[in-house]
């Protein structure tokens, strides 16, 4: 009987647990800067700027060197999740690597930054904390380091041209080159960045080039290895990226 009685007890317990479990929220809404988190924050691909990969650990943007950079590459890939303030965040980790002091050198920095991300509930991704490991030593960010008037936003759900977001703003809210359309977003005065670094965004894909305003000249990274400003005037560029990179496969019964 005593036994009989401690096993209802039991039961009744896990069902209370069970119960409790289902009517809470898996994780309270945090709200910072105006912009409202919840249990979706590390769902990045729910941003059609940023990727298409809803596993997060398919993400994967490499690109090659042009300009100055040619031979270089730069890639992001997905390091681990972390929480900030109660917010999972997905860490990205981007490798990259250029001549040194921006000419072409057989000395090579590499540059390691960990991006930490989180989606807000309207779909648009934030930088909550960034670590920069490169040759101007290591820099450490969050989101408390703002200066007074800045944001957190760095990749809009839909950008407008002019918008204010991390570090910058939207540069032009479609960009033609060749057959795609292009969104630029003008990062100009990035704690570890002496130039602006502008990157263009396909829609569905990301990152599509990484320009770096330095030394004067602008050099960079891209899908194709090529700048993209000459896509707008050689199409054949474009569409040998298209052949390479998109296709349709259709089966017939």
């Amino acid at each position: 009987m005593f036994l009989m009685q401690n096993m209802i007890k039991f039961m009744v317990g896990i069902l209370f647990l069970v119960l409790a479990a289902i009517s809470s929220p898996a994780s309270a809404d945090v709200t910072i800067n105006g912009y409202t988190f919840s249990d979706d924050s590390t769902e990045l691909h729910m941003n059609p700027y940023f990727s298409t990969y809803s596993r997060r650990v398919d993400f994967q943007t490499s690109l090659y060197g042009y300009g100055n950079f040619g031979g270089y590459s730069l890639s992001q890939v997905f390091h681990q999740t972390f929480t900030i303030e109660g917010i999972e965040c997905i860490v990205i980790r981007e490798d990259i690597s250029i001549p040194k002091s921006g000419r072409l050198s057989s000395n090579v920095d590499v540059h390691n930054i960990y991006l930490y991300y989180a989606k807000d509930t309207l779909d648009n991704i934030h930088v909550l904390q960034m670590a920069y490991y490169g040759d101007q030593g290591t820099i450490i960010w969050d989101y408390t380091d703002l200066p007074e008037g800045n944001t957190t936003l760095k990749y809009p759900k839909s950008p407008t041209s002019g918008q204010e977001i991390f570090f910058g703003k939207v540069g032009f809210k479609i960009l033609p080159l060749g057959k795609a359309f292009f969104t630029t977003l003008v990062f100009d005065s990035l704690p570890y960045a002496d130039g602006s670094i502008t990157e263009y965004l396909t829609y569905g894909i990301g990152i599509f080039s990484m320009g770096h305003n330095w030394n004067s000249s602008i050099n960079g990274y891209s899908k194709t290895g090529f700048p993209p400003e000459l896509l707008e005037d050689d199409e054949s560029s474009w569409d040998e990226w298209r052949e390479d990179h998109c296709f349709i496969s259709a089966s017939s019964p």
